[in-house]
């Protein structure tokens, strides 16, 4: 293929993957070209499966940034989370009503535009559609938090906005409760973000290493959660995408893990409401520890959940770089 020939076609590539012209896919493959009734002008962010919103604190994140946003321009906000589950199955409106009328949306090409704010997209491409006179579709999984207080004056503080949204479902405050009283007064939280490397975790294509790698790479890592635990007075509460590493670690001293199993919500679908729930109760046991670490080696990937745990705990976070 000539050097031209090569340009033209990552130049159309670029074109049909370039997220206006996503934004008007999704407008043309899901809504109905059809006249339809007034619906109330409305912030929405979509969590629904029609593209990749990645794990559950990205999808925080983005739920959290898009209702400061609609608090700072004043405009009725909903959360539209239903894949790969109902977020009220876990987590309820508090006291602000986020949650979709099925009478109030809608659903005609004429009442809706998509807005797909993703990598370094700034939140100066959705306030181009402002003042709304549609219902905006978002998909945003990033914190635009600092931005948002800085464009608009504010002092939005993100735990205060994630508690006016969110309260605990009975079923998940009993779990929480139990696994509290289990660990036993205060405890710091250690997460390890393994990706696919250890082959136990399904993450879009991502690969494992070798046998050999895995064994090392658990093993530095055992070491170092070692040393850390002999130095703190407290309890270690240890989450993980690895039941492997969970597997390896659990019965040191001072060591604190949860049961259950954890999925990546992209990745991993029809699952029993169980799974889901280990997501939110490590997210949440995270939040409510004294001090949280992200830790682990060069080839980890350096997570946001314990980052966005800690945001919520008004608490102290950390990373640990495992040599």
């Amino acid at each position: 293929m000539s050097l031209i020939s090569k340009n033209r076609k990552l130049a159309i590539m670029r074109f049909l993957n370039s997220y206006p012209l996503q934004e008007l896919f999704l407008l043309l493959k899901y809504h109905k070209l059809k006249r339809s009734e007034h619906k109330e002008p409305m912030l929405i962010i979509s969590i629904d499966g029609r593209r990749n919103t990645q794990g559950l604190a990205d999808r925080f994140s983005g739920i959290v940034s898009m209702y400061a946003l609609s608090k700072a321009l004043n405009v009725p906000f909903r959360c539209m989370f239903i894949h790969p589950f109902n977020l009220t199955d876990f987590l309820q409106p508090n006291t602000y009503d986020w949650s979709p009328k099925e009478e109030e949306i809608s659903e005609s090409i004429n009442g809706v535009r998509y807005c797909i704010l993703r990598k370094s997209r700034s939140v100066g491409y959705l306030l181009k559609r402002f003042p709304i006179k549609k219902q905006i579709r978002v998909y945003a999984n990033l914190n635009y938090l600092d931005e948002i207080n800085k464009k608009f004056g504010q002092n939005f503080i993100w735990s205060e906005l994630f508690n006016e949204l969110f309260r605990f479902t009975p079923e998940l405050e009993e779990q929480l409760n139990m696994h509290k009283e289990m660990i036993g007064g205060k405890y710091i939280a250690c997460v390890f973000r393994y990706q696919s490397l250890l082959g136990d975790f399904k993450e879009y294509r991502f690969r494992p290493v070798s046998e050999k790698e895995q064994k090392e790479l658990i093993e530095k890592n055992k070491n170092a959660l070692r040393s850390l635990a002999e130095d703190v007075n407290m309890p270690v509460l240890v989450t993980s995408d690895s039941q492997r590493f969970i597997s390896e670690v659990k019965h040191l001293k001072n060591i604190f893990t949860l049961p259950g199993r954890v999925v990546h919500l992209d990745c991993t679908h029809n699952e029993q409401k169980q799974v889901y729930m280990k997501s939110f109760i490590d997210f949440f046991m995270i939040s409510g520890a004294e001090k949280a670490f992200s830790m682990g080696t060069s080839k980890m990937y350096p997570t946001g959940f314990p980052l966005c745990a800690a945001r919520l705990g008004n608490i102290p976070f950390n990373r640990i770089l495992v040599e």
